[in-house]
């Protein structure tokens, strides 16, 4: 791989770290909500919502980091 790509690569890394950081800004923002929630709301739909959203969020994260993974291991080659 040459330089350039390299260089696209890392900035591709940065911008995939700030999306991670944001998505764990909401991830945070929904499980204080859901946490906060009274017990009776918990096991209502808006509580189920909740915990649906924060295990996506999880997930997506997730992705992220994978996909983080990934671009560092293709600049190593």
């Amino acid at each position: 791989m040459n330089k350039q790509r390299r260089k696209v690569i890392r900035e591709l890394i940065e911008q995939a770290q700030s999306l991670s950081q944001q998505i764990e800004e909401v991830l945070n923002e929904e499980q204080d909500y859901y946490d906060y929630m009274p017990e009776n709301l918990q096991g209502s739909e808006r509580g189920q919502n909740a915990e649906e959203a924060i295990c996506n969020l999880e997930e997506a994260q997730g992705n992220i980091e994978d996909c983080i993974s990934n671009l560092e291991s293709a600049i190593e080659l």
